[in-house]
C-alpha cells in the first residue's frame, strides 16, 4: 500500500475511534450530571413509633382490601348501587381491622410526616381526584354516576 493509502486509514480509525468514545461519553448520564446523595430518612413509621410488624399488617390489609374492591368492580352481575355498598362494607371492615393497630394519634402524625416528605402531593398522600368512582368512573356532581339524576337515587 502507498503511504498516502495508510495515511488515510490511520486518519480514518482515529476519527472513528474519537467519534465513539465521544458518544459514550454522551450517552452515559454519570459524565453528564452526577448524583446527588441525599441523607437517608427513617422512615415515617419508624420516626412515629409504629412497629415494622404492624406495618406488614396494615399492608396486608390494604392489599387485600384493594383485591376485594377490584372484584366487585369486575362483577358484572351488580348494578353500580350494589357496588358502591359492597365497596363501602369492604372499607368499613378495613378500617375496623386497622384500627386495632395504629392508635389516631400515631395515624395523624404517620399522615403528617408522608405529606411533609411529599412536598404536599395529593397523590402522595393517598387523596382521590374529584368524581372518581371506587371502580374509576366519574361520577356525577350529584354523587350518583353518570345519566342519573337525583331521583333515580
Amino acid at each position: 500500500m502507498s503511504r498516502t493509502c495508510l495515511s488515510f486509514i490511520a486518519t480514518a480509525l482515529s476519527v472513528c475511534s474519537f467519534a465513539v468514545t465521544a458518544a459514550a461519553q454522551v450517552n452515559n448520564p454519570n459524565t453528564q450530571h452526577p448524583r446527588t446523595v441525599r441523607a437517608k430518612q427513617e422512615p415515617c413509621w419508624q420516626q412515629v413509633g409504629i412497629s415494622k410488624d404492624v406495618i406488614d399488617q396494615r399492608d396486608a390489609i390494604q392489599q387485600d382490601t384493594h383485591s376485594q374492591v377490584q372484584s366487585v368492580c369486575a362483577d358484572t352481575s351488580l348494578t353500580p348501587q350494589q357496588k358502591n355498598q359492597k365497596i363501602r362494607e369492604i372499607h368499613q371492615e378495613a378500617k375496623q381491622k386497622m384500627s386495632g393497630l395504629i392508635s389516631e394519634e400515631q395515624q395523624q402524625q404517620l399522615e403528617a410526616c408522608r405529606k411533609e416528605r411529599s412536598g404536599n402531593s395529593p397523590v402522595a398522600t393517598g387523596i382521590k381526584h374529584p368524581g372518581a368512582g371506587p371502580c374509576g368512573e366519574m361520577e356525577s356532581p350529584n354523587g350518583g354516576h353518570p345519566g342519573q339524576t337525583a331521583e333515580s337515587h
